[in-house]
């Protein structure tokens, strides 16, 4: 989800330079390595997760397209979701009636999309404002 919102963000066009199996090198451990599955993608994901020096959307944002294709971690879900979020908070649309009858898979997607939204579009405001001289 949070790649997925950094996607949005800056708007990108997936590439489908890497197509299953193939090798390529891993953005953190700098080795060439195997990628048969979707699930080896994962994998590699789990180890950038682990480096939490960004965010995990603004590291995908960054490493994902070194690695893999994005389509095959982005889903049409991961769009919805994001356009349920801003349908929600742009028309104050609760989520539930308690927020004890509210899916807590919701809440969650709902905060990090919040949060990775902001990150996003402040580091893109960030860089659209930077002097290039």
């Amino acid at each position: 989800m949070s790649y997925a919102v950094w996607h949005w963000v800056y708007q990108t066009k997936p590439h489908s330079q890497y197509t299953l199996p193939y090798t390529a090198q891993s953005p953190i451990s700098k080795k060439v390595r195997e990628f048969n599955t979707v699930n080896d993608i994962w994998k590699e994901i789990a180890t950038i997760e682990d480096s939490d020096r960004y965010s995990i959307g603004q590291q995908l944002y960054y490493l994902l397209p070194l690695f893999a294709n994005p389509n095959y971690v982005i889903t049409d879900a991961h769009f919805n979701a994001i356009n349920e979020y801003f349908y929600v908070t742009d028309y104050n649309i609760p989520l539930g009636k308690t927020l004890d009858d509210t899916d807590a898979h919701k809440l969650s997607q709902f905060n990090i999309i919040k949060n990775e939204m902001a990150i996003a579009t402040k580091h893109k405001a960030d860089n659209n404002g930077r002097s290039k001289s």
